[in-house]
């Protein structure tokens, strides 16, 4: 029984699915339902379901635990119960609930005299404070009660730990000096006793308040410290954010060569980590630089970059949702069975009583049992039909919410990408828009926003959240330029032949910015003054390739033109947006201007 204890818990963290088999096989070989062994292996059980965000399931398996400690008059386990069913509280989202569970383990653990203990259980309330609820006196009152309580019996890695945590308190609060002298005196203790993480912690927060206070030098050498102590004992996750914090530091120290260099090992070790987090981060962040040096191509395509991997970060996160929402219907298919498991063990246990009566006895009761359990199985066989229509129904409206919630929280993130790209389009007109007059600027710039505007207007008026028709989507941005420029006073025509193609907000804005720009050069140069013209647009599509086609019957480009070198804002953006959506464009004079861009429609 021990080895399965132990094999469960080791593999707790490396392979959950096998812990979990072992916590299972262990409870079935134990027969005493009150043993300390079985309340251990339900505490891994709600360990393993706690970190597959399995909530109700954990908090199950901790009460059970809890209910077990306090039979056996274990006080010891009933504050370990407590303290678990605080952690998955947090997780929840339910900080008052954690607060009392993580108080209640606390007194115990004191009035026990496990010391060790107790300041596992008074830090937990202090960082539920101080990050969850945000209320620094009540976080500094219980860091400093387990300060005292580490000092007292000698637990040097929890103090110098605990340390850090009062420091990033006071760092907060703009209250640099005392936070400083903390982690100096907690750097000290920990360099005596060998504690690399205390000490890289405490470097990374004394660089990042010498910044604030506009001491960049001394940022730098707390900053170096930490990178070479990181490199020194193997650490890694960390690095990339030790990088971007070094080359913050030489931008503000005007040294332009040693912050790119900085920024470049940042990225490296972002992309070699594989940490999402971390990437978006040094995305961001050189898009902000190249900005600032008013390199906006870099920034533009820094930008993209960003977007993407914020996006893969959000997709992760509605994974994650939909695990839970999926964890929460089979754990109410578990209670279902729990609770006949209890039905058919109490009329086992009435059985079992029954042969003890007279045969005369045994004969009426059996009888009489007989009625009753046909009487309770007719009703309960109603009752679970009606039941079984009731939850298939909740089910599907549940599901159905949930799906327009998630999707609607996508809509939602789009916009705020568009947002951006809106303000990236802005930065490059002003950019580009030297020789041109502010009526055409800002005719330029209303006609990339309405584009994208008409996107957002198909949705509001659709019943799907996440695809909009590229025919109905077109006629509507058509409609608009004839309007805009007013194309019947200039003799030009525009038709569409468009199959039937669903595209979401990831190909379509650039798609619609891409036809924005063509038409536009084309109604600006393609005819010749009071000559009439015609533009067309065709978009087909082979199973998942789309081939988008835009011609007009103008004078086409100029001889030995070559896209790849034109510096016109309008043909870079075509090409960006068109690797954006991972696609390639041909230009062709047959004899007028004819553009062709082909595209999966699976990125």
């Amino acid at each position: 029984m021990g080895i399965l204890q132990q094999l469960a818990l080791e593999l707790s963290d490396s392979d959950p699915a096998r812990a979990l088999g072992y916590a299972h096989q262990g409870l079935e070989l134990l027969e005493d339902e009150n043993s300390k062994n079985i309340g251990y292996f339900y505490f891994i059980l709600g360990r393993l379901c706690n970190g597959r965000s399995e909530f109700e399931q954990a908090l199950f398996y901790y009460n059970k635990t809890m209910e077990i400690a306090k039979g056996l008059r274990y006080e010891q386990g009933v504050a370990k119960s407590h303290q678990s069913i605080g952690l998955v509280y947090v997780k929840m989202g339910n900080y008052h609930q954690a607060l009392d569970e993580y108080l209640k383990a606390a007194n115990i653990y004191e009035a026990s005299n496990e010391r060790g203990l107790q300041i596992g259980a008074l830090e937990n309330v202090g960082s539920l404070y101080s990050l969850k609820l945000k209320d620094d006196e009540n976080a500094l009152l219980y860091y400093n009660k387990a300060l005292k309580l580490s000092e007292k019996i000698g637990d040097i890695e929890y103090r110098t730990g605990i340390m850090i945590a009062v420091a990033e308190v006071y760092m907060r609060q703009k209250n640099f000096e005392k936070a400083k002298k903390v982690i100096k005196e907690s750097i000290e203790i920990a360099e005596k006793t060998n504690i690399p993480p205390t000490i890289m912690t405490g470097l990374s927060n004394l660089s990042a308040i010498a910044v604030e206070e506009n001491k960049l030098q001394e940022a730098l050498v707390y900053a170096k410290k930490s990178l070479k102590l990181r490199l020194e004992t193997g650490e890694v996750y960390e690095n990339a954010i030790e990088y971007l914090r070094l080359a913050d530091i030489y931008e503000k120290l005007g040294d332009t060569i040693a912050a790119i260099s900085h920024y470049d090992e940042a990225l490296s070790t972002a992309i070699e980590t594989k940490a999402l987090p971390q990437l978006s981060k040094v995305y961001e962040s050189l898009q902000g630089y190249y900005r600032r040096q008013k390199d906006y191509q870099k920034g533009y395509e820094y930008l993209l970059k960003y977007n993407i991997v914020k996006d893969s970060l959000f997709n992760e996160e509605k994974k994650k949702e939909l695990k839970e929402v999926q964890a929460k219907f089979d754990i109410e298919s578990k209670e279902r069975e729990v609770q006949l498991l209890i039905n058919e063990n109490k009329i086992k246990a009435l059985e079992n009583k029954s042969h003890r009566i007279t045969r005369i006895l045994l004969i009426i009761g059996l009888f009489a049992l007989s009625i009753i359990l046909l009487t309770l199985l007719y009703g309960y066989r109603n009752k679970q039909r009606t039941n079984g229509v009731l939850a298939e129904k909740n089910k599907e409206i549940s599901q159905t919410l949930k799906d327009r919630e998630i999707l609607l929280k996508e809509v939602h993130h789009r916009v705020k990408n568009n947002l951006q790209i809106v303000s990236s389009l802005l930065r490059l007109q002003y950019k580009f828009g030297d020789h041109k007059s502010s009526v055409e600027i800002l005719q330029e710039i209303q006609n990339k926003i309405q584009a994208m505007a008409i996107i957002h207007e198909r949705l509001y008026k659709s019943n799907d959240l996440s695809l909009i028709n590229l025919g109905t989507y077109l006629d509507n941005l058509l409609n608009y330029f004839k309007t805009s420029y007013d194309l019947s006073q200039q003799n030009i025509t525009i038709s569409t032949d468009v199959d039937n193609i669903n595209l979401d907000m990831d190909y379509l804005v650039p798609c619609g910015l891409i036809v924005n720009e063509i038409i536009a050069n084309s109604i600006k140069y393609a005819f010749e003054e009071d000559a009439s013209g015609h533009i067309s647009i065709e978009a087909s599509k082979n199973e998942d390739t789309c081939v988008l086609m835009v011609k007009d019957s103008g004078v086409g480009f100029p001889e030995n033109f070559e896209m790849e070198n034109s510096q016109s804002l309008g043909m870079q953006l075509i090409q960006g947006l068109t690797r954006q959506i991972k696609g390639t464009v041909e230009i062709d004079s047959n004899p007028g201007a004819c553009y062709t861009i082909k595209f999966d429609m699976i990125m």
